[in-house]
């Protein structure tokens, strides 16, 4: 099994130095697959850190060089010969990084794409599950409603989630084209920095923005025994905030609960034992894709080959706001 071809790997050697690299071809073993990549996309997050010389910041994250992605959509190519659930031809998205192939267990995370789901869009899953991790672990009910703080793409991929799940959505952006993204993406309302100061107090905030301004709109804005989800890094690449994080004016004053979120169960168990492990989590968000509750199409604002990579991660680390969503075509590799 396996071919001739050669494997292009995105791999990071230190700050901004990305370079596409020639791997020799992956060979399946008898219970492994071999995919090919369609798609893959950019956590302007994670991702952006690791680019910009803090590879480390993420706990027990691996130094220089590393590979870097984790959202991608490949095609089976082959299979081992005791590998009965998949077959040539299945889609799969990944926690695979940016690379044109690999090979990986069938026991691996690896969740089929519905037919009708375009495999771009499903490079962005991983992102819209981020958002539905942490509604789930800020205890979230349905018809709540529910204010999203910072509007890069998993902000936004957090706003459609949010509705789907039944909740009227407060998007809250510096940028007026991220806040009509919001829009589109089934936000009630927006709030850019311009609008009166007023307090729409929301039981549950999800912050994404990682700058200690956002911090600081997120428990200005909770209302009384509020839960703000903190999905981003508050002072990531900031200089030190000019106020106390822990003021008791919020702590204590508000009773908020401020959540650690993003993460989903790794753990391979039947529902009743667990009833949403990131592989079920990413299977809903690829559901609602396919019944049309979300469509995250309108927020790739950047589909670019795979050989043109470094330009997105160039505009992302300038935080050129018209930089949405980046995707990356494999087709050619």
């Amino acid at each position: 099994m396996g071919g001739a071809a050669e494997v292009i790997a995105a791999i990071l050697h230190g700050a901004r130095d990305l370079r596409l690299e020639t791997l020799p071809d992956p060979v399946p073993g008898p219970n492994e697959v071999l995919v090919r990549a369609t798609y893959s996309a950019l956590s302007t997050g994670t991702e952006l850190g690791n680019y910009e010389g803090r590879s480390r910041e993420v706990p027990d994250a691996p130094d220089y060089p590393r590979r870097t992605g984790y959202c991608h959509v490949g095609v089976v190519e082959s299979v081992g010969n005791l590998v009965a659930r998949y077959r040539s031809g299945d889609r799969l998205l990944s926690m695979a990084p940016h690379v044109s192939a690999f090979v990986a267990s069938e026991t691996s995370l690896l969740v089929p794409v519905p037919e009708t789901v375009d495999a771009a869009q499903a490079s962005l899953a991983y992102l819209a599950q981020l958002g539905v991790a942490a509604l789930r672990q800020a205890r979230y009910e349905a018809g709540e409603p529910v204010t999203v703080i910072g509007l890069g793409i998993i902000g936004l991929a957090t706003v459609a989630m949010a509705r789907v799940m039944g909740a009227q959505v407060t998007a809250v952006s510096n940028s007026r084209l991220r806040a009509a993204a919001a829009l589109r993406m089934g936000a009630r309302r927006v709030v850019l920095p311009e609008d009166p100061p007023e307090c729409d107090s929301s039981p549950l905030i999800v912050l994404t923005a990682n700058s200690w301004a956002a911090y600081r709109t997120a428990v200005e804005m909770a209302n009384y025994g509020a839960r703000v989800a903190v999905l981003g890094f508050p002072g990531r690449a900031d200089a030190p905030p000019g106020f106390n994080p822990l003021d008791a004016a919020w702590l204590y004053g508000k009773q908020l609960t401020l959540i650690g979120a993003g993460y989903s169960p790794r753990i391979e168990c039947a529902p009743a034992a667990l009833r949403f492990n990131l592989r079920r989590n990413l299977e809903f968000v690829l559901q609602a894709m396919a019944m049309g509750a979300i469509d995250l199409r309108p927020l790739i604002t950047h589909l670019l080959p795979a050989s043109r990579m470094g330009e997105a991660y160039e505009l992302a680390s300038q935080r050129e706001k018209s930089l949405i969503a980046a995707v990356f075509d494999w087709s050619a590799a």
